[in-house]
């Protein structure tokens, strides 16, 4: 069971946000992803983290267009505090081999995405990264 503080329709929403950037993603619909960004958005992972609403929707294209991987996203814990929420999961990616084999790799993710005056969420900052094992020191 997925960890949630809020409201069950607002998890839901941010649920739904997740599918639907999936979905977006792997079906190459990159306004479909970007129903869910502002006018600006922060990407702690760039060299230059913040990006207009058109740097975001070129990134997404750029990347989409290379075509060497499909991403699963798993939403695993949502905190709503306010109009804040904090979207924590695990990105899959996906990518096919010469030999028809498939590679996978994890990513974590967070999210901070804002209630809009409508209701609706939108994506504010994000990052990812790759899984990392840390054994506790015996002590």
């Amino acid at each position: 069971m997925r960890p949630a503080d809020g409201d069950p329709n607002d998890i839901a929403q941010l649920e739904q946000m997740a599918r639907e950037f999936e979905e977006g993603f792997n079906t190459g619909d990159v306004d479909r992803i970007m129903r869910f960004y502002g006018d600006t958005y922060v990407d702690i992972n760039l060299r230059n983290p913040l990006q207009t609403w058109a740097e975001r929707r070129t990134y997404y294209a750029q990347v989409i267009a290379r075509g060497d991987f499909r991403v699963t996203v798993h939403p695993d814990d949502i905190r709503i505090h306010g109009d804040f929420a904090f979207v924590r999961g695990t990105l899959e990616l996906l990518r096919p081999g010469a030999r028809g084999d498939v590679s996978r790799s994890e990513l974590r993710y967070l999210e901070i995405v804002r209630r809009q005056s409508d209701g609706s969420w939108q994506v504010m900052w994000g990052m990812d990264g790759p899984i990392q094992e840390y054994p506790p020191a015996d002590g």
